[in-house]
C-alpha cells in the first residue's frame, strides 16, 4: 500500500499548476455526484442537498452508505471548461467499513453536462485513476464517458496507477462528461481501507506527462478545504 509514496510527490509538484487551468464558474444543476453499493444510493447536486462545499463547481459528501462509511469524497468540474481543457476530478480520503463477509461493488458516478469548450476534431479523452490504499481481492475499475459513449476503461487490483487516452471530435455543444468509479470488494469480516483519486478530461493534444498535473487538483483543493472547516 505503500508503494505510490514514491510517485505522489512527484505528480504533486509537476501538476500544481493545473488548478488554475479553467476555474468553475456558477453552480447547476448538471453536475451530479451518485453513489451506490447496489442497494442503497445517495445522489448529490452542486450545492444542493448532502453537498458540504457552498463552492460552485465542487461537491464535498461525507457519509454512510450501507456497510460503508465514506468520510470524504470530492467532485470537482471545471464547467463550461476552457479553449484548451474540460475536466472532471474525484478522489477520496477513505471509504473504510467495520468488515462484512462475501462480494460487494461500491461505484461512484460523478457527472457534468454543462461542458462548452474544448470542440473540435483531434481532442483526447483522457482518463487516469490512482489508488493509495486498496484491500487485498480488490479490483477497481475507472472509465470516462462523452456524451454517453465510454473510454477505454482502466483497471487496477493493486496501489499505483494507471491512464488511458482515446480520440474523440466534438461537433456541438453543451457536451457532458463523467467518469464510473467501481470497486469490487470481497470482505472477510475485518475492517477496510480505500483510498483513490480519478481524473476524466478532453483535452487539446499536449506533451506527454501535462495531464499527470491534474490529479493534484483535487487533493489542493481538498485540503483548503479542511483547513477552512478546522478554523471554524
Amino acid at each position: 500500500m505503500n508503494r505510490f509514496r514514491n510517485f505522489w510527490p512527484l505528480v504533486a509538484a509537476v501538476l500544481v499548476g493545473a488548478a488554475t487551468l479553467g476555474s468553475p464558474t456558477q453552480a447547476h444543476a448538471g453536475f451530479t455526484l451518485s453513489v451506490t453499493d447496489g442497494t442503497n444510493t445517495v445522489n448529490i447536486t452542486d450545492n444542493g442537498s448532502g453537498d458540504l462545499d457552498s463552492a460552485a463547481g465542487s461537491i464535498i459528501f461525507s457519509g454512510a452508505l450501507g456497510v460503508f462509511n465514506i468520510n470524504i469524497t470530492v467532485g470537482t468540474s471545471n464547467a463550461p471548461g476552457t479553449p484548451s481543457l474540460a475536466q472532471l476530478t474525484i478522489n477520496n480520503t477513505s471509504i473504510t467499513t467495520t468488515g462484512f463477509t462475501g462480494s460487494k461493488t461500491l461505484t461512484f458516478t460523478l457527472e457534468d453536462t454543462g461542458f462548452t469548450a474544448p470542440t473540435g476534431s483531434s481532442l483526447s479523452l483522457l482518463s487516469q485513476v490512482s489508488t493509495t490504499q486498496l484491500p487485498s481481492n480488490t479490483n477497481v475499475t475507472y472509465q470516462s464517458f462523452l456524451n454517453n459513449n465510454g473510454g477505454t476503461q482502466l483497471s487496477l487490483n493493486t496501489v499505483g496507477g494507471t491512464s488511458g487516452s482515446d480520440p474523440v471530435n466534438i461537433s456541438s455543444s453543451p457536451f457532458t462528461l463523467k467518469s464510473v468509479t467501481a470497486f469490487a470488494l470481497t470482505g472477510t469480516g475485518s475492517s477496510e481501507t480505500v483510498q483513490f483519486t480519478g481524473l476524466t478530461a478532453v483535452a487539446v493534444p499536449a506533451p506527454a506527462g501535462v495531464v499527470l498535473a491534474l490529479t493534484a487538483a483535487p487533493f489542493l483543493g481538498l485540503g483548503c478545504w479542511l483547513r477552512r472547516r478546522q478554523k471554524a
